[in-house]
């Protein structure tokens, strides 16, 4: 199999899934659906990571690439021993992808930021991460969206 690297403002995206990503009954009620995401009336959040390469996102933010050796900023925490993931993989997922395409649809950014302190479960550090994302969320919130060429 092919490896990918994922290129994102010169930095690297941390994290890949290529198959879809559920999550149950949230607090959002409306249909929404794009290549990426889809959003049911019931409250039903999908990831859609099996489309073409992959969905893509680099965890907690921020973090920074150096010299292409590391990446510094924002940890996400230690793997687990049996998901193999973080403790932050899933609300920095669903976060994410949320905040990247709020503009398409209605959601309040409270509302996804109390997802995020859900989904990081009993993380030791959830307070202060959910703290982090209420204080300094707001610039990419509402960063101008970048022009789309034609």
């Amino acid at each position: 199999m092919e490896a990918r690297i994922f290129v994102r403002n010169k930095g690297i995206y941390k994290y890949v899934i290529h198959e879809d990503v559920t999550y149950p009954a949230t607090p959002l009620r409306f249909c929404f659906e794009n290549k990426w995401l889809r959003i049911s009336e019931s409250g039903d959040i999908v990831v859609k990571g099996s489309n073409q390469q992959g969905y893509a996102w680099d965890g907690c933010s921020p973090k920074f690439n150096v010299f292409d050796l590391f990446l510094i900023g924002t940890p996400d925490g230690r793997k687990h021993v049996i998901s193999g993931h973080p403790p932050t993989y899933f609300a920095s997922l669903i976060h994410d992808v949320l905040y990247q395409f709020h503009r398409e649809f209605e959601v309040d950014r409270k509302v996804v930021d109390q997802l995020f302190l859900e989904y990081l479960g009993d993380f030791q550090l959830r307070y202060l991460y959910y703290a982090a994302v209420r204080l300094f969320g707001a610039a990419p919130w509402n960063r101008p969206e970048a022009k789309r060429s034609s």
